[in-house]
């Protein structure tokens, strides 16, 4: 595959990625995904997130959650939640009464600011959200300026954010396949490509889940190798649209910003679980 078409397939299969909504059967939630933009939410009209047991919530942010807390009267956790960087994956263990709403709290820090938003996590008998993207306001934009004055500054497609983040300087974007491997436990990961720019570095792979549970991967880990002291930090981070259902496929983005040095030796792990990806490139 050309080496451009192979770049936008892989844009569009991360940043453009739907959830099909055709007729499902009777008892099945259609899936949906939602897009917000908040700077802060007035008490008692605090955007509502559809969630069910068994089909986990996949929520991302252009800020990093520094904090998530869900209101529950009860023993236990009701809500299991898990945190990566601007995105928190979350799963209610039990069917939410219909009359039930449940009080979620996000902080989120961009620099030394923090910023939080209260979602109410509620249970619909035909849907559910699977994916929830969130963009905050800027404050300093007036209302009656906003839509001239920030559709000329907003980052809309991914090569603007590319070129103003000076990640994609004059030598632009070279692509190839990753030299090395890519073993999964627990799941099949292949089709593996290495894109490098002036000012970082991204490598993506297919990865097939054949369990029995949706896989979403929440970390990357730095393996030491023989004779290295094992350091805090990947320097990695990880992206997916979605979670990858039982038998189904999707991409996995790790990128860094990083300076090119030695061979990376990474593992990326599932939240909450066993199952991972090592990434191993050739020496």
């Amino acid at each position: 595959m050309p080496l451009r078409l192979h770049l936008a397939a892989a844009t569009a299969l991360l940043v453009c990625a739907t959830i099909a909504q055709a007729q499902q059967p009777p008892g099945v939630r259609v899936r949906r995904e939602q897009q917000l933009v908040l700077s802060r939410v007035p008490v008692g009209r605090e955007p509502e997130l559809r969630v069910a047991p068994g089909l986990p919530t996949v929520m991302r942010f252009d800020a990093e959650v520094v904090h998530v807390e869900v209101s529950h009267e009860g023993p236990g956790r009701l809500v299991w939640v898990d945190v990566a960087g601007h995105s928190l994956l979350l799963e209610p263990r039990r069917e939410l009464a219909s009359d039930e709403k449940l009080q979620m709290e996000v902080v989120l820090a961009q620099g030394p600011a923090r910023t939080r938003l209260v979602f109410q996590l509620v249970s619909h008998p035909g849907e559910v959200d699977a994916r929830v993207d969130v963009e905050l306001r800027p404050r300093s934009v007036r209302p009656e300026l906003e839509p001239e004055v920030a559709s000329s500054r907003r980052e809309d497609g991914p090569f603007s954010r590319l070129v103003f983040s000076g990640v994609m300087g004059k030598s632009g974007i070279t692509a190839g396949m990753f030299r090395g491997r890519t073993v999964g436990r627990g799941v099949l990961a292949n089709t593996a490509w290495d894109y490098r720019a002036a000012h970082g570095r991204a490598i993506t792979f297919i990865v097939l889940n054949v369990g029995a549970r949706p896989w979403f991967a929440s970390e990357v880990v730095r393996l030491p190798v023989a004779g290295e002291v094992s350091q805090e930090g990947s320097g990695w981070t990880v992206s997916m649209a979605a979670p990858i259902e039982p038998g189904g496929t999707g991409l996995v983005v790790l990128e860094s910003v990083e300076a090119a040095g030695v061979p990376v030796l990474l593992e990326v792990r599932e939240a909450g679980g066993i199952r991972s990806v090592r990434v191993e490139e050739s020496r």
